[in-house]
């Protein structure tokens, strides 16, 4: 089966409080994994200073569909297809959606990302994007696996 993978950026349209927010964006991740994982597709999310960043892999028609989705969904404001291209290998074949937390770990790979305008930041790559989401959800997951070992040793 040939993989596609797709990359876009949207203004969010959620409204409430921080952790409202929080947990409308934990829901879409967790609803999107189901329906992701009916469908054959693989992806992350990244939510950042109200921007969703998204990569999605999986078939093409599963993939167009659930982009059309996306793009008539209201939480989404300016979606922006950043790079939609054929992949040799899936780069989040572990998660049907996974969310990829912004906070530190984003200022740690990125610490001049307060300072980004949004021409600066028009101005990264598709391909970069895609790297640094990876990078973080392995991050991630060593942090993770490296907190349970010393829980686990106390």
């Amino acid at each position: 089966m040939t993989i596609h993978r797709l990359l876009y950026r949207s203004d969010m349209d959620l409204i409430g409080t921080e952790a409202v927010i929080g947990q409308q964006v934990t829901e879409i991740v967790r609803l999107s994994a189901e329906r992701n994982a009916a469908h054959g597709l693989t992806g992350a999310l990244l939510y950042t200073r109200g921007v969703f960043i998204q990569a999605l892999e999986g078939a093409l028609p599963a993939l167009e569909e659930t982009f059309e989705r996306i793009c008539r969904d209201l939480r989404h404001r300016r979606v922006e297809l950043l790079e939609f291209a054929q992949a040799d290998t899936r780069l989040f074949g572990e998660w049907a959606m996974v969310r990829i937390s912004a906070g530190h770990a984003l200022q740690a790979y990125m610490p001049s990302l307060a300072t980004l305008t949004e021409q600066t930041s028009e101005a990264v790559s598709a391909p970069a994007t895609i790297h640094l989401m990876r990078s973080m959800l392995v991050a991630e997951s060593i942090s993770k696996s490296q907190a349970e070992r010393g829980v686990a040793s106390k």
